[in-house]
């Protein structure tokens, strides 16, 4: 049975595939969906407030470098009270864009439970589907390190983190089907009315 919906919110780490993906759905849906995330947002903060290098930013976004459980060096995002507004700016500027009656698809780097339970509470009145993106750790660190412009260890801090206890209508590995399947799997399931 085919449902109706609006908004396609897909959760997974840095390097996932999900601005792929989103593009594609843009390119083979009918509907104009419009492709939003938090690296939208983050690109409109003046770049002072951010440091992507190591370095400590207490209003915005920055790496705090630790070691995970198995002794692997990691990168994990601090949020100072500026970056965490700007996260709730976005959550604000898909409402607005969903009270227009736009077709949204949301590009996100959520860390569990907790974060997209803010996402689901925020979107309850709308039809969305809710999409995990994931990939094998191997290839999320070949990826990390292909792009040249993410931290080392980032891509494992999130592995462990982004998926963590949520529920999804459909997760998909990119590391096993092709894009093509994805898209025709959401294509197929879900309509809009």
């Amino acid at each position: 049975m085919k449902e109706s919906m609006q908004i396609i919110y897909i959760n997974g780490a840095s390097s996932s595939g999900k601005t792929t993906l989103a593009k594609a759905i843009q390119k083979e849906f009918d509907l104009p969906f419009l492709h939003i995330g938090i690296d939208r947002v983050i690109g409109m903060m003046p770049e002072k407030l951010n440091n992507w290098a190591g370095e400590p930013a207490p209003l915005g976004f920055s790496w705090k470098e630790s070691v995970d459980e198995t002794g692997h060096l990691v990168h994990e995002i601090q949020t100072g009270p500026f970056a965490r507004k700007i996260a709730q700016t976005l959550v604000e500027i898909v409402l607005t864009m969903a009270k227009m009656g736009h077709y949204i698809i949301i590009d996100d780097v959520s860390f569990g439970k907790c974060q997209v339970d803010i996402w689901k509470d925020a979107l309850k009145d709308y039809k969305v589907i809710w999409i995990g993106l994931k990939t094998s750790l191997d290839i999320l660190e070949t990826r990390e390190k292909k792009r040249g412009n993410r931290m080392h260890g980032s891509a494992r801090a999130q592995y462990f983190q982004v998926h963590k206890d949520v529920i999804y209508d459909h997760e998909f590995d990119t590391s096993k089907d092709s894009l093509e399947t994805i898209v025709n799997t959401i294509k197929e399931r879900y309509v809009s009315k």
